[in-house]
């Protein structure tokens, strides 16, 4: 019996949206007190353009904010994991490439210093996550670590037991 794991995760909680949208927001208020200014002054300056530049800029970063998705996969073959909208966040692991695995409580901030693909400088190695506090964590046989945040940590706890040292 082949059983597959897979989860979707994105950026969809409101406070998510706040932090997203607060420069697009704070820049749009210099915008509009600039153009204030200009049109009082009656100065012909530059800076419009550049807020508008700037704006559309920060609409953009937004919008591919929206886009973002973690997609994990764990099948006979291994662990799939794929960062989508992040260029080289893709990892494809095999079982025999891998030392040790379990699901663990983990602290995002402290451990990795947010959320999304993330590096530890204190030695935790590689993590991709969007929320939560549990996550796959793996070594591979070379003892390089990488941990993948998790939703559904009983469902990954079971499809890991199922494959992980057959």
């Amino acid at each position: 019996m082949n059983l597959e794991f897979k989860e979707e995760q994105n950026f969809r909680k409101w406070w998510h949206f706040a932090i997203a949208g607060f420069p697009v927001i704070i820049i749009s208020v210099m915008f509009f007190l600039v153009q204030l200014d200009v049109v009082q002054t009656k100065n012909n300056q530059k800076e419009p353009l550049f807020f508008l530049i700037l704006i559309s800029f920060m609409i953009l970063v937004f919008v591919w904010f929206l886009f973002l998705k973690l997609e994990t996969t764990i099948s006979e073959k291994g662990i799939l994991v794929n960062y989508r909208s992040i260029p080289f966040c893709k990892r494809n692991i095999q079982w025999e490439d891998i030392s040790s695995i379990a699901v663990i409580k983990y602290s995002p901030l402290t451990d990795y210093g947010g959320w999304g693909a993330r590096y530890s400088l204190s030695g935790n190695g590689w993590c991709y996550n969007v929320v939560g506090e549990y996550g796959i964590k793996l070594f591979t046989t070379n003892n390089k670590p990488f941990l993948i945040g998790t939703q559904k940590k009983e469902e990954a706890e079971k499809i890991i037991k199922q494959y992980f040292n057959k």
